[in-house]
């Protein structure tokens, strides 16, 4: 009698808790519809909208204006305080050739990274510095090279480094 009692009440108990945890009465159960339904703005949240697709080609450009910048240093450094070499980010700034910012290795939304030889009896000095988006697909999509020659090439590596290999980029003047 006992047992029946309680299982009697658990219910309108059950239901009463319900009401209380939901005060506007609706319960819904929640079905795989209802749930894909609930995520798919989230998914289209993620995708590229137009002040997203600015934001990469504002930071593209101004990686572009970065390998530019590096490279300018880069030929004074060797011309004067390198002797015939090229130097480091952390060689640059220390001749004020590059700001402070530059030379934390990162601007525009990508990362930067110079990579030399020093010159030697069997070869000649040589530079490469390449440039990735820090975040593929929001803070940029293609990753970019330029050597000693100072021509810029680029291509969509999915946030791997470009190389001498990819397309020119041709600038604007």
């Amino acid at each position: 009698m006992t047992y029946a009692y309680y299982a009697g009440t658990a219910v309108p108990v059950f239901a009463l808790s319900a009401l209380l945890l939901n005060p506007g009465g609706n319960l819904q159960t929640k079905t795989a519809q209802t749930v894909q339904t609930q995520t798919r703005p989230a998914v289209v949240a993620r995708r590229n909208t137009p002040q997203q697709r600015s934001l990469i080609r504002h930071n593209e450009a101004g990686a572009i204006r970065t390998l530019q910048t590096l490279f300018s240093a880069e030929a004074t450094y060797q011309a004067t305080a390198g002797n015939g070499n090229y130097g480091t980010i952390e060689e640059l700034r220390k001749e004020n050739l590059i700001d402070y910012v530059l030379a934390e290795g990162h601007r525009f939304g990508y990362l930067f990274r110079v990579r030399r030889e020093k010159f030697s009896p069997e070869s000649q000095s040589s530079l490469e510095i390449v440039a990735v988006p820090r975040i593929y697909r929001r803070t940029g999509r293609r990753s970019f090279y330029i050597d000693e020659t100072g021509v810029i090439h680029a291509a969509d590596k999915k946030g791997a480094e470009a190389n001498l290999g990819d397309d020119l980029v041709a600038i604007d003047p």
